[in-house]
């Protein structure tokens, strides 16, 4: 018995010395001839101006993911994030970002990742694209043939929607990640909802 609440204690006390998650994050923004500027964001998913006009073709953190955590608000489009080196995301295509909004990380993604793929991915004909999860319509910017759609969101037949340029198309799951479009055919924009 009171080994029992020897254990308890020890349990108890390790939770209350436990670290606190963050509550901002610093990215860096950068744009052409090494200019660029950061900024520290806190993590409440409120979007906050940049107060910034530089056109940015990268962004990076060491304390946040951004393309998990953040949506970028551009001046010309929805920005499409692509992985890069560890913390850093390229930015396509190159736009004024006027706002960001972060959260904190273990919460819902403010935006997930669609790779949409053609007939022959392995030979390069995909692309991906950073859709928020605001319901905010996305151009894929692609006119690629689609035949098969792949992402982690669990829910991408259910709660995004897709502008065919045929009209209708079935998505078809095929494992967790991947569906398959029928009939294949290029899919000019997208928009998700959490």
């Amino acid at each position: 018995m009171q080994y029992r609440n020897i254990i308890s204690l020890a349990a108890l006390a390790s939770t209350a010395f436990a670290a606190p998650a963050p509550t901002t994050g610093n990215i860096v923004f950068k744009g052409a001839a090494n200019a660029q500027y950061s900024l520290t964001v806190t993590l409440d998913n409120v979007d906050r101006p940049t107060y910034n006009v530089l056109s940015i073709s990268s962004v990076s953190s060491d304390s946040i993911d951004v393309k998990a955590q953040c949506t970028l608000t551009a001046v010309d489009r929805p920005p499409v994030l692509v992985e890069g080196p560890k913390g850093t995301w390229q930015v396509g295509p190159p736009q004024t970002i006027k706002s960001i909004k972060c959260s904190p990380a273990g919460s819902p993604p403010a935006s997930i990742s669609i790779e949409f793929q053609g007939a022959n991915p392995s030979e390069g004909a995909k692309y991906t694209v950073t859709v928020p999860l605001n319901e905010s319509k996305v151009p894929t910017n692609n006119v690629l043939s689609i035949s098969t759609l792949v992402s982690s969101f669990g829910e991408l037949a259910t709660k995004c929607t897709f502008d065919y340029v045929d009209g209708m198309a079935a998505l078809s799951r095929l494992n967790p990640t991947t569906w398959a479009v029928g009939p294949p055919q290029t899919i000019k924009a997208v928009s998700c909802k959490a």
